[in-house]
């Protein structure tokens, strides 16, 4: 979905899981075709990001097979949080308003992740090493899990700032559609530090060697000698066939 930030739709009206719920529309956040995500604010619960799905024939057999990505959204999300992963939790199931299929979830606060490692001036080096160490053990705790996060991309991670009841920043992981079953934890890490990658490759940043370093010593901190020249000869052959993908692109 592309980014929709200069998208203001203060009148733009939606039936709740609670139709007697009152809200604001603060604004919208993300589009692509008929699918959205709004920002609102409801009474008693605060900012709400409230996301939205035309609800097509493929969708409907999706939804049979519980395999739509409404559906994906919801279980991702459990996964994530039962695996001890921060992300925000639902507050609704999916549910029909009108045309659409809607689910409610807390609006996480905060600056993405791509945006702060790119950045020179708004994120120390002593963050930006934070958050790269927490990106490392996110995907090892994943990967233990037996978990595979398919679209880890930096802009889905959140970074939410330290307040008065948390006293460093905090990652969530705001996108878990792309949650899948994986046995094999080599192969997790290995496609999921690929995937971090990808932006950075895309838009042709190259991210400082020591924050690539941090990012990998955590994610394969339990692995054994022999485990890691395997992983590191896989993760380079990874890597060399998602440059080449970038550069064919």
């Amino acid at each position: 979905m592309k980014l929709s930030d200069s998208h203001f739709e203060e009148n733009a009206c939606f039936k709740l899981f609670d139709d007697s719920a009152t809200y604001t529309t603060i604004r919208c956040l993300k589009e692509e075709d008929l699918r959205s995500v709004w920002l609102i604010d409801i009474p008693g619960r605060g900012l709400t990001t409230l996301k939205r799905w035309p609800i097509t024939w493929k969708l409907r057999w999706k939804s049979l097979f519980n395999q739509s990505q409404p559906q994906r959204q919801l279980t991702g999300a459990w996964k994530l949080l039962t695996a001890g992963v921060n992300t925000p939790q639902p507050v609704t199931p999916v549910y029909q308003s009108d045309h659409y299929f809607q689910l409610e979830m807390p609006f996480i606060d905060g600056s993405t992740a791509w945006d702060l490692l790119k950045s020179d001036t708004n994120c120390s080096h002593a963050e930006q090493c934070l958050i790269a160490k927490e990106l490392g053990k996110i995907v090892r705790r994943l990967a233990r899990s037996q978990l595979r996060h398919r679209d880890l991309k930096l802009e889905n991670v959140v970074v939410k700032p330290a307040c008065d009841s948390q006293a460093q920043p905090t990652l969530w992981l705001i996108d878990p559609v792309g949650i899948r079953t994986c046995h094999s934890p080599l192969y997790a890490i290995v496609c999921m530090l690929d995937r971090l990658a990808i932006q950075p490759i895309h838009e042709k940043k190259t991210l400082p060697v020591s924050l690539q370093v941090i990012c990998i010593r955590n994610a394969i901190e339990t692995f054994s000698r022999k485990q890691r020249k395997t992983f590191f000869r896989m993760l380079k052959k990874q890597l060399q066939n998602s440059t080449h993908q970038a550069a064919v692109e």
